[in-house]
């Protein structure tokens, strides 16, 4: 009962929002129908508009619940416009919704079977799949919705996205996707702006994946980053992973000696700029550059440490200018009462080795930040750091 309700409420925002109030104006501003209506002779689409605009003011007054049974008004005006145009896909749904409970299936397979793009005929679909629990059937009229026009799709895509928050949609979707619909660029840049289904969403694209694919319809370095700022770690890395590959070096930093741009922040380097400092990966070294009295974080990555004893080792290619604060600074990620103390490493000179102790800390997860402040009234800096590494030494039983 539980899932059951789950899915009604995931598809009674899409029924109310596409059968019933996207119409709810045009039954007040649209005269045309009854204008037609009152020329002979009888016009049986205009018959078939007034009645299927009536059951969606309906829809509307009953909060995107479909009713139950229809006035005999309603319902003789849609068999006049059967009889007048037996090709009226809204028509028939309307003398479904009118007629008995047992009928209305076959009545409304048959009215979609005249038209995909009736939104009052996929409505009543997705709902009555909701009250059978057939996901697979709701996503396929989902799917009908978004390919029909760009205003359904604007409607559809974000109820689809939030969807995939409900863990029973996440196989069926995966399997939807995996027939590239038209709309999936739109939904991907959707998802990646839900935050409540990222988890899911990241399952999803692992299942999507494909070494020869396109990376064009997904949104992988925004899932990642997303994923990481509400602090699901463990399946930003694992995505991450699955992207590029498992580090195989003992290396627990990604892009160590700086000989790629990065790709997914901050996974790999987050790098920072503004008007007055600034860095950039160039010709594989960390360039830092900063004006007079110009500095702040000039690069991040987060870093999955062991509970063990780990070496830092920076290498700086260049000098760096007396008074200039340069550190590489450790910060626990992880939203806890109990956050174990930053450690800051400053950097003076070529070389810089530090053991740092992560045993018994309680956090796994790590800000690794390069920092850096120009002297007050100097000549300001360019330093190139050639790489930063950080690697265990001793691992705990």
């Amino acid at each position: 009962m539980m899932k059951k309700n789950s899915i009604i409420g995931i598809v009674g925002s899409i029924v109310a929002l596409v059968s019933g109030l996207a119409a709810a104006g045009a039954i007040t501003k649209n005269k045309a129908p009854q204008i037609a209506m009152s020329i002979y002779p009888f016009n049986g689409f205009a018959a078939e508009s007034l009645a299927a605009r009536t059951v969606r003011l309906k829809i509307t007054q009953n909060q995107g619940r479909f009713p139950h049974d229809l006035d005999s008004t309603t319902v003789n005006l849609a068999e006049q416009a059967f009889v007048a145009e037996p090709v009226t896909p809204a028509a028939v749904a309307v003398l479904a919704l009118g007629g008995p409970q047992a009928n209305r299936r076959s009545l409304m397979d048959r009215a979609l079977t005249l038209s995909r793009r009736q939104q009052l005929i996929t409505g009543w679909m997705i709902a009555d799949s909701a009250e059978n629990e057939d996901i697979p059937a709701i996503l396929k009229h989902y799917d009908i919705m978004a390919r029909a026009s760009s205003s359904a799709a604007a409607a559809v895509i974000p109820v689809m996205a939030g969807a995939i928050a409900n863990d029973d949609f996440v196989a069926p979707f995966t399997a939807l996707l995996k027939k590239q619909p038209p709309w999936e660029n739109q939904f991907w840049a959707t998802v990646v702006a839900t935050p409540n289904s990222l988890v899911n969403a990241a399952r999803m694209r692992e299942a999507l994946y494909n070494p020869n694919e396109s990376l064009y319809s997904y949104r992988d370095p925004e899932l990642i980053l997303g994923l990481i700022n509400i602090q699901q770690f463990d399946p930003a890395l694992k995505l991450y992973d699955l992207l590029v590959g498992s580090n195989k070096s003992n290396d627990l930093l990604e892009n160590s000696s700086f000989e790629n741009e990065s790709r997914f922040q901050p996974v790999d380097w987050q790098l920072f700029s503004t008007g007055s400092y600034g860095a950039s990966i160039t010709n594989g070294n960390l360039q830092l550059s900063a004006i007079s009295s110009a500095g702040g974080v000039f690069a991040r990555q987060l870093v999955k440490l062991p509970a063990s004893i780990v070496q830092l080792q920076a290498k700086v290619d260049s000098d760096i200018p007396q008074g200039t604060e340069l550190s590489i600074n450790l910060q626990c990620a992880e939203k806890s009462d109990k956050r174990p103390l930053p450690v800051k490493i400053k950097i003076e000179k070529s070389s810089t080795l530090r053991r740092i102790n992560n045993q018994g800390s309680g956090c796994e997860y790590y800000w690794l930040d390069v920092t850096g402040r120009s002297l007050e009234n100097g000549a300001g800096f360019d330093i190139n750091i050639a790489s930063i590494s950080l690697t265990p030494l001793l691992r705990t039983e």
